[in-house]
Parts: structure tokens; sequence; C-alpha cells
């Protein structure tokens, strides 16, 4: 007897014409022909009489098989299958044996199907197990949230990190919860979240830890990937009660029984990955499988809102990006399974998240919150050791996985208008959405209504076309995500600067980018851009170029500017006059913030080691930072670069205690070591300088303890100077600055205004950036090099002299 799954593919033939004479011969014993006898067809373990139910449908050269005839065929055959009984009935006695029936049937297909995972840089797959981190779910979506766009604004440009978009529109962290805690709320679940962000890794770790019995123990897990669905559910009409009759190796009246008890937890992954006719047919079903059965749980994954219509009954959450407890975990995970060695594991993990959580990595700890670009962060570091040299090349790597490779590497096929752009294109597209919003002032959130219109302008199409290119990029790449209704951002800040440092690169319109080397924001697009030149000589030329216009017409500053300059010429020491130049515009004008990343520092690291050993020594020295130990770091090396007299104007100041001294050699070595605080080596010269000058100033040897004392090892050397120094610094910084106004010259009778402050200020910054630049960038042409740093703070006079003389040599 001829057996029921022939028939679906002899039908198939007949309708797309290609059937034979053999096929028609083979229908009509199914079915008979004319008032022939019934026919029995043999369907599973089911013996099914359709001689009714054909009614009057004949084949052949009678009557041509339409496609009707086929679904009415297999309608009338399912039907009969409905009305029959299951031939093991009798040994199903309750819907709990049924179900630890099936539980223990699927059991080794699970765990072999999902207990493994790829792992991205990784050729081979790993346990589950070993790498998985708990999935943060945030319980309020996004782009559901309704925030005026000044308020997100403000949270974002308060946000002390500066950095991170995920708080955007709450001003504090968003509450999160427990991927697996969710599902106690026992409801069907849509659960959203940019790509590579865990959606199916948790689905995986949902479907395994209910098949080994430590979640829902009543319940039949069943995973499906809908981008498989597509082919695998076409033969039954995408109906998942008939796919899960194949699955479970049920009859039709037992899976309805499971699922109608609510005794299955249905997974469904990938909703976005399925497009077109197929993609609406699968999502009909779903929701009619959510209506059908009530009781069953349901989770279904999908990127960022990419569905076009919303699933009624289904409660939606987002995957929250790591935070750093899981970044740590993953990390230590990751190198644990990649080097199958605990020790060496550990080992890497220590190394990884140092350098991961030093302050100039910090754009790439903002980029690695997901799980598929921390891997690739972690595959780069087990291949060096290190992070890239250039950061451009690990965003550039970062940016071809989320554009092409990472839907390439799951076969998934995308059916929209912006399927057809190249990758080039696309990053073109992105490139000119960056910058166009990275110019004005709000540089980070784009109003729905200015997004598309920029993508209509660069694309040459119309509003509604961009619409649907932006929820492209959107849904395949995550790199635009809506924040709130109507509010769009990139995904993370670094791919943003990168990506308007591309566009640079690539037109070479330098002049107005340097315009921007005033603005905060712009300086790592500046850094990229640098990095990725490779020739960055017009660029520097047309900072510089900029950066001394900022004060071209300011008299009042030109003239300060030589004041600084004459006073850099009049040091004994063999430093770069311009890292002198800046320490003096800094420390005369306040302009520096920052006590360990000076502009002086960028130009002359000789004269930064000669400053840090000083500023070190003081930190100790004095317990604590201050502007008073700042001040007089700066007062020690001035001093000491021009005549190092500075006993005779001590003398001269009436500083507090200042007539103390130690009364021979052997007193000054034991209670004076001050070199001891400084992590930095000093010549004797040096010592012996400091020395002078700290005793000069400190109190009275009754605030020190011998070593031989019994309490020396209770108190610190210099404890006891807490509480005088609390009581004497302003008085103490005030002398000092005394001192330096009437023997040092650094008074200046000049005051900035307000205005001038701020010109001064954006002037010193910017030529830190460029410094930063600078040193950024070995390929710069020497001359290049040199012209910069010997002009870096001049009055404009005499830069126009400089220029002159070497035009006229030449």
């Amino acid at each position: 007897m001829a057996q029921f799954e022939d028939l679906p593919i002899i039908l198939e033939r007949i309708a797309k014409g290609d059937h034979t004479e053999a096929d028609l011969q083979t229908l009509r014993d199914f079915f008979g022909e004319g008032d022939c006898s019934p026919s029995v067809l043999q369907v599973g373990k089911y013996a099914v009489n359709i001689q009714q139910a054909l009614g009057q449908i004949h084949i052949g050269d009678r009557l041509e098989l339409t496609e009707e005839n086929i679904q009415a065929i297999a309608q009338a055959i399912r039907e009969e299958i409905n009305k029959s009984e299951p031939s093991h009935s009798a040994e199903v006695t309750s819907v709990d044996e049924l179900v630890q029936q099936v539980r223990s049937r699927i059991h080794n297909d699970i765990q072999r199907l999902y207990g493994t995972m790829p792992l991205w840089g990784v050729d081979r797959w790993v346990p589950l197990g070993e790498l998985f981190v708990d999935v943060n779910i945030l319980e309020e979506v996004s782009s559901n949230r309704r925030s005026e766009l000044v308020d997100l604004w403000q949270d974002f440009s308060q946000n002390p990190s500066y950095r991170g978009l995920d708080r955007m529109g709450l001003g504090k962290e968003r509450q999160r919860v427990s991927g697996l805690k969710v599902l106690d709320r026992d409801t069907n679940l849509m659960v959203v979240g940019k790509p590579g962000s865990g959606k199916t890794t948790y689905l995986q770790r949902v479907v395994t830890e209910c098949n080994a019995g430590n979640l829902q123990t009543h319940r039949i897990p069943v995973l499906i990937r809908l981008r498989e669905f597509v082919e695998d559910g076409r033969e039954v009409g995408y109906s998942i009660e008939r796919y899960l009759e194949r699955c479970w190796q049920l009859s039709d009246q037992a899976v309805r029984l499971v699922l109608g008890e609510g005794r299955s937890l249905v997974l469904l992954d990938g909703l976005d990955e399925v497009t077109g006719a197929d993609g609406q047919a699968i999502a009909k079903q779903i929701k009619r499988f959510a209506r059908a059965y009530p009781q069953v749980q349901i989770i279904v994954t999908c990127r960022t809102q990419s569905q076009e219509s919303r699933f009624e009954r289904f409660d939606y959450v987002e995957v929250a990006d790591f935070n750093e407890p899981q970044v740590r975990a993953f990390a230590e995970h990751w190198f644990q399974t990649v080097c199958g060695d605990l020790t060496a594991g550990q080992a890497k993990t220590t190394a990884f998240l140092e350098q991961l959580f030093r302050e100039e990595n910090k754009s790439i700890r903002e980029l690695a919150i997901t799980p598929i670009l921390l891997s690739l962060t972690c595959a780069v570091f087990h291949q060096s050791g290190k992070f890239y040299s250039k950061r451009s090349k690990l965003y550039e790597e970062g940016l071809e996985l989320l554009l092409e490779q990472w839907d390439k590497s799951r076969e998934i096929e995308r059916d929209e208008i912006y399927r057809d752009l190249s990758v080039e294109r696309k990053l073109g597209l992105l490139s000119y959405l960056a910058v166009k919003k990275f110019e004005q002032e709000q540089y980070v959130l784009f109003e729905q209504a200015e997004i598309e219109e920029y993508i209509a302008e660069f694309l040459g199409i119309g509003l509604r076309e961009s619409r649907g290119v932006l929820r492209a990029i959107e849904a395949q790449h995550g790199l635009l995500l809506e924040r709130s209704q109507k509010v769009w951002t990139f995904s993370h800040l670094t791919f943003q600067e990168y990506l308007v440092a591309q566009w640079f690169c690539a037109t070479k319109d330098f002049e107005n980018m340097s315009i921007q080397c005033i603005n905060k924001h712009w300086q790592e697009v500046f850094l990229l851009t640098i990095e990725l030149l490779s020739d960055a000589n017009n660029l520097l030329a047309s900072m510089k170029n900029y950066i001394d216009k900022l004060v071209a017409n300011e008299l009042e500053i030109n003239s300060f500017l030589s004041w600084i300059s004459h006073k850099a010429k009049a040091t004994k020491e063999n430093y770069k006059l311009a890292a002198l130049r800046a320490i003096f515009l800094a420390f005369v004008q306040n302009l520096e913030n920052d006590p360990v990343n000076h502009l002086f520092a960028k130009i002359d690291q000789n004269l930064n080691s000669e400053y840090r050993s000083l500023y070190d020594l003081l930190y100790g020295f004095f317990s604590r930072p201050n502007s008073s130990t700042y001040d007089f770091a700066v007062f020690l090396f001035i001093n000491k670069f021009e005549d190092k007299k500075i006993n005779i104007h001590l003398q001269k100041a009436d500083l507090p205690n200042r007539n103390w001294r130690p009364d021979d050699e052997a007193e000054f070595e034991r209670s004076a070591p001050l070199c001891l605080y400084s992590t930095y080596p000093l010549d004797v010269e040096t010592n012996q300088y400091i020395n002078n000058v700290i005793l000069s100033l400190l109190p009275p040897s009754e605030y020190y303890l011998s070593k031989d004392s019994p309490a020396y090892e209770q108190h610190s050397r210099w404890g006891y100077l807490d509480d005088w120094w609390a009581a004497n610094h302003d008085d103490w910084s005030r002398q000092i600055h005394l001192i330096l106004d009437n023997h040092r010259d650094l008074g200046s009778n000049w005051q900035a205004n307000w205005k001038q402050k701020q010109i001064l200020q954006n002037y010193y910054e910017a030529n830190k950036l460029l410094m930063d630049c600078l040193n950024r960038n070995a390929s710069v042409n020497y001359g290049v090099q040199r012209e910069i740093v010997d002009t870096l703070l001049l009055p404009i006079a005499e830069i126009e002299k400089r220029s002159h003389k070497k035009t006229d040599n030449n």
C-alpha cells in the first residue's frame, strides 16, 4: 500500500506541471476512478477512508488537477485523521504521563541541538554552559517610551560617563530583571534586542534549562528557529500544531491535548529573519496559535521593533546591554573556554580586563557591551595580547561584522530595498548621517523626520522609502536605534565618531573639519582621522592654521604670549621652549584642570619626567592633591630652571614656621629624606635642592618623630603634618604666590577678562589636541612636525616673521 509521505511530493509535481504518467497512476491507486471501490490510504498509524471526502474531485485527463484540488485532497485527509482514534491511545493514561514521555524522548535531541553555540572568532562550537552569562531584561522597550528630545539630551550630556547611551530618557540606570527570572511571570514575551545582543543564546539557555529539569518541568520545551521553519514548516502550512506532531511523534489529538492544557514552552527565535510572504504567513500563524492556546507560554525573539504589527497578549521586553559585572564574567568565560586551561584563561582574563578598563580605552569599553562585539574584542586581544595599536581597526572590524558578516554567518536573506545597497554604499550613508548630526551642537539625537530626510537626500529616494531604509538599518545591523518614540541615535557613540572620521578621510575637507577642534566632542574624531590617514600633513597644517587664528586679532593676548615666550627663553635648562611656554601659559592663567595630562608633557617627555618627580613627591608629602600642591610644584621647577637661588627669596617671605632648620647633616638625613616620597628617580642635585626648599617651609621639628621613637611604628613619618597643613595651607599658598609675583615676574599685571579667558582656554585645549594628533601619527613629515612644535604658543607676529624668513630663504 502506498504511504502518505509520497503524496505531497506527487501533488507538488502535478501542480508544477512536472508530473509523469506514473504519478497520475499512483494517485488513481490512492483515490480510485469513477465508481471504483473506496480507497484506503495508510497515513502513519492510521487507515483513512477518504472516498466520501473527495466528492467530485477527479484527476488525469477528465479534469485538470488544480491547486484548489490539491488543497482539498490534503484537507480531506487531515479531517479523516482527526476523526480517527490514535492506535496507542489506550497506552496514554494522563496528560502528565504524555508530557513526561515526550520530554524523555526528545531530551537527547535538545541537548545535542542546543547545548553548544558558535563563538565569534573561534573555529569551533563551545558548550553553552561554559560561556553563557545570564541575560538581563529591561521591562520597558526603549522605542515605546515617550520622551521629549530636549530631556533625552539633558540626560545624556549630564551623564558622568558622557558616552553611555542606554540611560537616556530616564536619568538613572534602568531596572533590570534576570532573563530566566522573567519566565516566572508565565506570560507570552516578545523579546527584542540589537543584532548580537544574545537573543538566540538566551533561548538556547531557556530550552536546555527546561530540558535539564531546572525550570518548568511540567512543560515540553520546544525551540523553533524561524528561518529554518520557512522550509520545514512549508509542508504543513506553517501550522505550529502540525509541526509539533512531527517533532513529538504524537497524533494531532495528543498534541492538542498537551497544548490545550498549557503543557508546553514554545520558543520562537528570529521573527525578523523571516520576510516577505513567508514571514507574513508565519507571523499570522503565531498570532493564531497564541489565541488558540492561551495556557501555553510563548517566547518570540526579534531584532528591535522590526515586526510591522504588535502581537496581542504579548509583553514586550528588551535585552539589556552588558553592565560591568557581565562584561567581566563574559570575558572570564570566553578566555577560559578558548584557552582550555584554567590558569592560562585566568591570566588572559586579568590582562584583558586591566587594559579594557584603562582610561584611554573608554571608547572600546563603550563599544564592547553586546556579546557579539565583546567577543570580537576578546578575539583581537587573544591573538596579540593587546588591543590594536590603532583603535580604528577594531571599529572597522566591528562595523564589517554588523553590516555584512553577522547575517551572512546565519544565512539570513533580506528582501527590502536596502538589501540592494553595497556595503560601501551603506557605509557612505551611515557616514553622511553621522557627520550631519555631529556638526550640530546637539550631536547625538535625531528626530525621525530629520533622519528620514537625510536618508532620502543621500540616496535620492522618497521619504516613504527612506523610512523603510531606516527600519532596515535598525533591524539588520542595529547601528541606528529608536531610543524613544520617533527619536533615534547611533547604537554606539564610538561608531558615530568613527563614521565621521571616515567621512572626512574620504572628502579631505580638512579646512571645515579644523573649525571643530575647539569642540570637546570632536576630539576622538580628530584622533581617529589621524589614524586612518596615510598622509596627515594637510590636516595637521590646517589645524595649526585655525588654532593660530583664534588669537590672531587679540592684541592683549598676543602681548601675553610674547611675555611667556620671553620667560621660556630665560630658563637655564635644555628643554623644548614650546613646553616651557605651555607651563607658563597654563600656570599663570590657570588653564589646566587635569593634574596629569598637561600640554607641556605632550611636547617634551623629559620635562614631563622632571615635573612628575616634583609633583609626585608633593602629592605623597602633603597626603592630598590640591591647587596649592600644584602651585608649589610649578613654583619649584620654575625656580630650579631659572637660577636655583630659591632660599634667598624664601628668607624674605613671612612663611609659617620658616625658621626651622636641621641642626646637622645627620638630622637632615633622618628627618627629611623627601626623595623617598617620589616614584621617579631624582639626581643628587635635585634631591638636595628639593630638601632645602621643603625644609624652608615646614613646621618645627617637634612635629616629627625620630626613627628611634616608640611611636614611630604607629604613625607615618609625616603624619603630624595633616593638622598643620589644614590650618596653614591657605596662608602658605598666598605666600608662594607672593614670591612668584615679586621675584619671578610670574604675576603679570595683565588680567584676562571673561571673553579673553574663554579664548585662551579654547586656544590651550586646541593645542593639546593638536599635539595628541601629532604624536598619534608616526608618518608625519619631519618638517611639518618641527614647524608645528617650534611655533606652538608663539605670538602671531613672531609666527609671521618666521614664515617670511622661511620664504625668503627658499
